[in-house]
């Protein structure tokens, strides 16, 4: 621990969950600002370059609880934002994709979330932004395994 700073200034956790915070309540009013709800934008989001996820596997990505990622699921699936689709390998679990019509909707938000992340890293070095990622990813897989 630092003796310099106070305990929260100096603990990974608190820093961790500001710093996404900031980040995102800054495009989030983007997402917002284009009619799209923040949770709509994460499975939307997630979903862009998934070539279909389970519900499982959907959730670790937008941390929602289940009951409720279901029940979006469900309601995008009725505005034809998502499909659901048989596993061809697993004929017991459904993967949910995103539809043409959601991916028009998200296509230009993905665009503007890279354009948003570059500036929100400016100040540092592709090494060192390279370097934050990387290390972050480690730390989820440490964390998960």
């Amino acid at each position: 621990m630092n003796a310099n700073k106070p305990f929260v200034d100096d603990y990974l956790a608190y820093l961790l969950a500001r710093s996404s915070k900031l980040v995102s309540e800054q495009f989030h009013a983007k997402v917002k600002a284009a009619g799209v709800s923040v949770n709509y934008w994460r499975i939307l989001a997630s979903l862009s370059d998934a070539d279909g996820l389970t519900l499982k596997q959907l959730n670790q990505r937008v941390l929602f609880n289940q009951p409720t990622l279901s029940k979006l699921i469900t309601r995008m699936v009725a505005e034809g934002l998502l499909e659901r689709h048989q596993d061809k390998q697993d004929k017991r679990a459904i993967l949910i994709f995103i539809s043409a019509l959601g991916r028009d909707l998200v296509n230009d938000l993905l665009r503007e979330a890279k354009w948003h992340e570059s500036e929100v890293l400016a100040d540092y070095s592709s090494e060192q932004q390279a370097l934050m990622k990387d290390m972050l990813r480690q730390l989820i897989n440490t964390l998960e395994s």
